[in-house]
């Protein structure tokens, strides 16, 4: 038994499955929609380039509020945090199910996401506090399970549930499931971190919003419009100035948001790059294979999941055979082996048509997500591991904001390159033929990005 800030004692492993639970919850909403999109393109007779806001948008917003992690882990008890971030995801579950139109579902999706955004780096500084260095590797693979496992799963269940519901149910069910564990939470969660009180630095958060929203933003539209205007390129150039504004604040006030010593630690950055470069190889493709198997395919979406199902699964079981492979042989043969596999698993995919036997994409994409997970948050646990502990919790959010920007940017470009070959037309005003040229050319992109992970592997540090 532990004993939490308060000396009153807990199950270590009750805690941690409580916390996970949550995060699977929010983490499983990240992907839920992507095989729903196809029904609510119909639902409210908008494109496609529009309704991928829904993914995209999340991704964003995510990613925006991941910077803060470490000012409100640290300002706020662990009990109030916990429950706090499930009461807000609930809230957005609730206005999503009730949506009545796409504006309203698409304000329901971003509040799911400013809870979402939270909760990653919370469990994950949380793992950071209940285990030592040397027990992290197979504790974050647990982690992992839930930060891989309900993205891959998410499509999967999505489908078998429109089977029978409406896409409303997608918001329904982890509404429920969210009561359930705020249930759990006021029961067993603990208090695990004494607070420090310290002001929340406005301008450097605004600066940040600003900055990586602006570049996000931009990317998605010019996904949606299929070309760059001149409104586009001003608003990028302002991101780039916040976001450089934001870095030079944060090397020059005495608390800043981020504290950016760390980026003087290479391995940090190497691996922060390859654990970012895993995740748009996640998200990436589970935005776009079920698009491409319903459109082009013309599979249902309960046959999309069913496609998908192998693949969530084999992502499970690795993320945590991975964990305890990360702490026997070290990072470096860890990412190679899964970039490995991510880079031999997408090369057969641009080669998929429409006339491609579904089992055949079922084992392809099980192979590939099986690369995700020997990459993901072992490269993660390398980059937390090599700083000290002071500054665990500024590292936790950097990688997870990079990680999660990047995975948002990808999206947006992945969704960009199909626009671009495909252009913005309804998908009845569009051959299977286009269609099938626009999801290769993503294909290939996700291709490149396996390739480039691969070689920043082998710059990895040859230790355990």
């Amino acid at each position: 038994m532990n004993t939490d800030i308060k000396g009153n004692s807990y199950n270590r492993t009750i805690l941690m499955g409580l916390f996970l639970a949550g995060s699977f919850v929010g983490l499983l909403s990240e992907t839920f929609l992507n095989n729903a999109l196809v029904t609510i393109m119909d639902s409210f007779q908008i494109g496609q380039s529009m309704v991928q806001w829904l993914s995209t948008g999340f991704l964003l917003v995510v990613g925006l509020m991941i910077p803060i992690s470490s000012w409100v882990f640290n300002n706020f008890n662990t009990r109030f945090n916990y429950i706090g971030m499930l009461f807000i995801f609930l809230v957005g579950s609730i206005v999503s199910a009730c949506a009545i139109n796409f504006p309203m579902l698409l304000i329901g999706r971003l509040i799911q996401a400013i809870a979402a955004g939270s909760m990653m780096p919370f469990v994950q500084n949380i793992m950071l506090v209940m285990f030592p260095p040397e027990k992290r590797g197979m504790a974050l693979g647990l982690t992992g399970l839930v930060v891989g496992l309900g993205p891959a799963i998410g499509p999967s269940l999505a489908g078998i549930i429109l089977q029978h519901y409406s896409w409303h149910m997608l918001f329904i069910i982890p509404a429920v499931a969210t009561v359930i564990v705020i249930v759990l939470a006021l029961i067993f969660a603990r208090d695990l971190i004494h607070t420090r009180k310290t002001k929340l630095d406005w301008l450097s958060f605004m600066e940040s919003v600003i900055g990586f929203g602006s570049v996000l933003y931009v990317l998605s539209k010019v996904g949606e419009q299929g070309k760059i205007s001149f409104s586009s390129i001003v608003l990028v150039l302002v991101g780039i100035l916040m976001l450089f504004l934001f870095i030079h604040r944060q090397n020059n006030i005495d608390n800043p948001l981020v504290n950016m010593n760390i980026f003087k630690n290479h391995n940090f950055n190497l691996n922060t790059i390859l654990s970012t470069l895993s995740n748009i190889a996640l998200v990436g493709i589970e935005l776009i294979l079920p698009l491409y198997l319903q459109n082009v395919t013309q599979v249902s979406a309960l046959e999309t999941g069913l496609v998908m199902l192998p693949g969530a699964i084999a992502m499970g079981i690795c993320n945590v055979l991975a964990g305890g492979l990360y702490d026997k042989v070290g990072v470096r043969k860890v990412s190679l082996i899964g970039f490995f596999i991510l880079l031999t698993g997408t090369i057969p995919m641009l080669f998929f048509n429409a006339h491609t036997n579904i089992i055949l994409i079922a084992i392809v994409y099980a192979y590939r997500l099986t690369g995700v997970a020997f990459i993901m948050m072992n490269t993660f646990t390398d980059g937390i591991n090599s700083l000290p502990n002071e500054l665990s919790a500024d590292g936790n959010a950097v990688s997870s904001t990079v990680r999660q920007v990047g995975g948002s940017v990808g999206t947006a470009l992945s969704m960009l390159i199909v626009t671009l070959i495909v252009g913005n037309n309804t998908l009845e005003h569009t051959s299977i033929s286009t269609l099938s040229n626009g999801y290769h050319s993503a294909f290939i992109f996700m291709l490149l990005i396996a390739i480039a992970g691969f070689g920043l592997s082998l710059k990895l540090k040859r230790n355990k």
